[in-house]
């Protein structure tokens, strides 16, 4: 007869991608783990990972089963949460977000809440993907999930600064649209991604022009984007809270107000639906959507 403790160390396993991290995960000993899951493999009759050097991969039955069994066992675990009496989950809370967010914003927020975080990076898609299946306990982005079993709350606005070096000139305020994208199109440039989105869409549809300006430095890191701006080496159109500090301790400067020109994006906290009521998440969002 399978036992329950069978589904919640495979689910474990699953989503650690070890054993010995789902051990740590379900507080109790990797040889246990070990046994249980080999017990489950044997009444199913097929492997449900792949052993490699990198960790446990789960099989196509292992990831069918994992379908099968991630939403029901969650729900489970809610009915358990709300007969403890703190109803505190008691293990580190799986956070994903971007190094950006994390690192200016975020992690002077939740400093003081006395909660163990475990903080993944990745993008929007990623993210929202890894929450659906349980994988995370919750994310930050500016993508709205669409999955059925995710919520979201708002978080506040992401707005846009035009920074460049403090030793760069200002254009002259009188400047025409076509003047300012002239302007801009003659100086260096720094940015997050060759996609460019924020910057294409501000030069199309605000300057009514094309975007010129020789890119002179790539890198998909904000807090490089900043420093490099700082170094001299371009200007950039970045999110305000990444560049706040850098701005307020006079290391960058904005060169145009942009913010009410560049339509802002809106962060949101994903989470799913069967997690609403634990109080750790509370206590991390309501510190997030402190001003």
């Amino acid at each position: 007869m399978i036992s329950l403790d069978w589904y919640r160390n495979f689910i474990a396993v699953y989503r650690a991608g070890s054993v010995s991290s789902a051990a740590r995960e379900r507080n109790v000993s990797q040889p246990a783990v070990s046994q249980q899951l080999a017990a489950l493999e044997e009444v199913i009759g097929v492997p449900l990972f792949d052993r490699t050097a990198k960790g446990m991969v789960p099989t196509p039955r292992g990831r069918s089963l994992y379908v099968e069994l991630f939403d029901s066992m969650d729900r489970l675990e809610k009915v358990s949460r709300a007969l403890q009496p703190s109803g505190e989950t008691g293990r580190a809370v799986r956070f994903g977000t971007t190094p950006e967010y994390f690192h200016s914003f975020a992690m002077r927020r939740l400093k003081n809440l006395e909660l163990n975080l475990s903080i993944t990076f990745g993008d929007d898609a990623s993210l929202l993907e890894q929450v659906e299946v349980g994988a995370l306990d919750l994310a930050i982005t500016v993508t709205k999930p669409a999955g059925r079993t995710v919520q979201f709350r708002p978080l506040g606005e992401q707005r846009f600064v035009l920074i460049g070096p403090m030793s760069s000139p200002l254009p002259e305020r009188t400047l025409s649209l076509k003047e300012m994208a002239n302007w801009l199109n003659d100086r260096k440039w720094v940015s997050y991604s060759e996609e460019r989105p924020v910057t294409r869409r501000f030069w199309q549809h605000v300057l009514g022009s094309r975007f010129e300006a020789e890119t002179v430095l790539v890198v998909p890191d904000l807090r490089a984007v900043i420093t490099a701006v700082q170094m001299g080496i371009g200007m950039s159109i970045v999110p305000e809270f990444a560049c706040r500090d850098a701005i307020a301790d006079d290391l960058v400067r904005e060169i145009w107000p942009v913010g009410n020109l560049i339509p802002s994006e809106r962060w949101t906290l994903a989470y799913r639906e069967v997690d609403s009521d634990r109080p750790d998440l509370r206590r991390i969002w309501e510190a997030l959507e402190r001003v």
